[in-house]
Parts: structure tokens; sequence; C-alpha cells
């Protein structure tokens, strides 16, 4: 059970992030597992295919897909940052058939613009993934996800394009055929293939408020991906629980059960004993009865809690626990177990106090939470928070 628990915390930690690129009538792919656990990332694996269906037996887990799309039929500008620009780039077309994906740096705005019918298309032929698409970023300035990251670099470039950066700044940009050059973040080697991967990831995990990209049309796919990782959540979590319980009072039980038969001989001994195993399954019952009049043990009493959470959960915030009655104290043998009802306790990080914030209002204004408290806000990273709240129920 400790191994299967172990086994889906690294699962919700894995991401598959998928590289597009078309050139022509050709499409290449290119797909990477990422690990992103505890601020660490780490690429486990990657294939490179131009046929969709080998793309298809590479993905088989089911972790959340993160799509880049590079090359033809997509317009990429730097325009003024003006009212009314959006309408100048696309003429007389409507604008509603377009996706802009735009950075915003000074008076400039350096824009990606395609129609939507050339993404939908695309994101509809990845449909036969046993994944949801979570997020979409396309064109040269997903890139500027890695200035942060890599101060002092003059290019940063992907297989098909090149930006030119000064102090941190996008100076210029144009189109580029893939070179042997490496780039070093956190001391690890990153080539142009794989250049976008990572900057399309910390558009997802670590969004700048630059970049702007609306991606309402993925909110399906998002609600439905937090609601089938939470009830897995809440499946493994309750039957642990319960399981916990009920081991920990057989073994008690067992144990007064053999002193029992050594010491039949002694009657006042026997007394004793008998009593306290009388005692002890009194206490089981109990505490099967509190088990099940709490609803502990019913999968729609903790998918509600679960799914409400998660689906409260902006960008910017992660959560790393959720204890549902949490154990007032370690579970030690021959003692009592104790239960904090009607309690939830959330454990997460941050990296913006305005989101966390707006969370815990969002949070307040669900039907069943009763009270919210911030146990804990503490700084562990210059751009992240750790969090600790227990809501009352």
């Amino acid at each position: 059970m400790v191994k299967h628990i172990k086994k889906l915390y690294n699962h919700f930690c894995r991401y598959y992030v998928l590289s597009l690129s078309t050139k022509g009538d050709r499409t290449s792919y290119h797909l990477a597992v990422v690990l992103f656990r505890e601020n660490e990332f780490l690429i486990e694996e990657q294939w490179s295919t131009v046929i969709l269906e080998e793309l298809i037996e590479y993905a088989t887990k089911e972790y959340p897909l993160i799509v880049h799309i590079e090359g033809d039929n997509i317009i990429n500008k730097s325009v003024e940052n003006r009212a009314g620009y959006r309408k100048n780039l696309i003429f007389k077309a409507a604008i509603d058939d377009f996706y802009f994906y735009e950075y915003k740096q000074d008076d400039v705005v350096y824009v990606s613009v395609a129609r939507k019918a050339f993404i939908d298309t695309h994101l509809k032929r990845l449909g036969d993934l046993n994944t949801y698409i979570v997020n979409v970023s396309y064109g040269p300035f997903v890139m500027a996800n890695l200035l942060f990251a890599l101060k002092g670099t003059a290019k940063i470039a992907s297989s098909n394009y090149c930006l030119d950066v000064e102090k941190s700044k996008i100076i210029a940009f144009k189109k580029h055929e893939e070179s042997a050059v490496n780039y070093t973040i956190n001391d690890d080697n990153f080539s142009q293939k794989e250049v976008p991967l990572v900057a399309a990831f910390f558009n997802y995990k670590l969004p700048i408020e630059a970049i702007e990209f609306d991606t309402d049309f993925l909110r399906t796919n998002r609600e439905e991906f937090k609601f089938k990782r939470w009830f897995k959540i809440a499946g493994i979590s309750a039957l642990v629980f319960l399981l916990l319980s009920i081991v920990t009072s057989n073994v008690l039980l067992d144990v007064y059960l053999n002193a029992l038969s050594k010491k039949e001989t002694t009657y006042l001994m026997f007394q004793q004993t008998s009593a306290k195993v009388k005692a002890l399954k009194e206490e089981k019952a109990l505490k099967e009865k509190i088990l099940k009049t709490s609803g502990m043990v019913s999968h729609n009493f903790i998918a509600r809690y679960m799914v409400d959470i998660g689906n409260s959960i902006p960008q910017g915030i992660a959560l790393k626990a959720i204890d549902v009655n949490p154990l007032l104290k370690k579970i030690k043998p021959k003692t009592s177990v104790g239960f904090t009802f009607n309690t939830i306790k959330v454990r997460g990080t941050t990296h913006r106090d305005g989101v966390f914030n707006a969370w815990i209002k969002n949070i307040k204004t669900l039907s069943w939470v009763r009270h919210i408290e911030i146990i804990a806000y503490d700084q562990e990273y210059k751009s992240m928070n750790t969090f600790e709240i227990e809501i009352y129920i």
C-alpha cells in the first residue's frame, strides 16, 4: 500500500511536454517526460518522430500534457503597445478567428498570431493520447519565460527561432535553423530542441505576468484532469486511513487475547484481561461506527471536498497535501487514536501573495466551509512561499 501511494505521488509530479513543429506539409513531434518535484526540474525521457501514431505509442501514461507549437502558419511581430494593434495585424479578418500569444515589454508587444482553426486542428489530432491537454503555447515568445534563468545570455534559440537578448530584454527575433548550441539552467544543459519544452513547462507552472494568452478553451480539460486526480487521492487516502485504524485495533486486540490465553490459570488476571478485551472491542466498534457515520468511507463525501478545493486552485498555487479529519497525534501501539473531526488541513506552495489571498477568499464562498484559519505562511525561496491552512466544516 505504501509503495502504491508513493507511486501515485510520483505520478502526479510528472508531465508530458510536447513540441510540435510544422514546415509545409510536414509535422514533427518532440515529446518529453518531465519530473517536477520540490522545485527540481528533470527531463527523464524524450522521443522525436514525424508519425503521430508513434507518438501515441510513447505516451502511455496518464500524465497531463503541455503543448507548444512552432513553424508555419504562425505570424510573429513586434508592434507598439497601443489600442487596436490586434486589428492592424489581421487587417480585415474577423478577430475572433485568431489566437494571440503576447509578451509585453515596455512599450512593445511581441505577439504570435495563429488562426484558431490551425491550433485547434493540431490539438484535436492529439486527442488520441491517453491524457488531458492542460496548457498550450505557440511561437517564439514563449522563450521569454527563460529570461530570468539565462541572465547574461545574448541569444535564446529553439530549432526554428532565435531571440536576441540584451540585459534580460528581447531586442529582436528571427527565424533560425537548429545548431549545436546548449544552454545551462541550474547546472543542467539543454539543447535547442529542448529549450521550447522547458519554456512551455515554465509557462504553465511558473507563468509571468508579461505574457498574455487566453486558454479558457482548455478549461474543461483542466477541470476533468483535476477531478480525476483528486478522486484518486481521496480514494487512496480514505482507504489508508480506514486500514490503519482497523489494523491498529486488530493488533491491540490480538495482544490482549494472547495475554488472556497465557494467564487463564489466574482468576484475577483473567477478569482484568477479559475486561480489557471487552473494552477494546467496544472501542473498535465505536471507531468503525464513527468512520461510517462521519462519511470517511464514502467516495462521494470525499470527492465533494476534494473536487471543490481542486477546482478552486488558480495558477500560481501548488498543493502538497490535503488531510481530511487529520490525526491529533501520531498513532502508537496501545494508545487511543484521536482525530480532528470536521477539519481539512491543506499544505502547499505559492509564488504570489495576491493569488494566495484571492484563493482563500474563493474557498470561503464554498457552502460547506464554516471557517478558515491560516496556520503558517513562510517564505521558502525568494519567489516561493509555503503555507498551511485549516478549513473547518
